[in-house]
């Protein structure tokens, strides 16, 4: 009896450390999917294709994109980018703003899921890639 009942509770905390370990799903792969064309489109002129930045224009991937919003939220990217860009002149649709931070979290290794990302959505960024960080 006290050989199945530790064998429960490892199985049990197994599970809940693979829970507490997967980064939370905040956008869909048709957002992110979107947020890739709408990034080529308006965005990586500047940024760069590969999100690297260029010079002066600050990179979206990697360590340097983690250094700057690991402690802001998903709709703090949002409302940034919505508020700033394309530099100068805000003029994108609202939901062409959602896609490309979308994509920018998908590129950084966050994972696509069922729920869609909006602009109240207001998950820590730190959580939603925390596992893989591409550099």
């Amino acid at each position: 009896m006290k050989i199945a009942t530790l064998i429960c509770l490892v199985v049990f905390g197994a599970a809940v450390i693979a829970e507490e370990a997967s980064p939370p799903p905040v956008f869909t792969k048709e957002q992110a999917d979107a947020g890739r064309a709408a990034y080529a489109k308006n965005c990586a002129s500047c940024h760069m294709p590969d999100l690297t930045g260029n010079g002066e224009i600050p990179p979206l991937a990697g360590a340097n994109f983690i250094g700057t919003w690991e402690h802001k939220t998903t709709k703090d990217l949002r409302d940034y980018i919505s508020a700033a860009m394309p530099y100068g002149q805000p003029s994108l649709e609202a939901d062409t703003y959602t896609v490309i931070a979308a994509y920018v979290l998908s590129f950084n290794g966050a994972v696509a899921g069922m729920e869609k990302l909006t602009p109240s959505t207001n998950v820590s960024i730190r959580d939603v890639v925390r596992l893989t960080l591409r550099q």
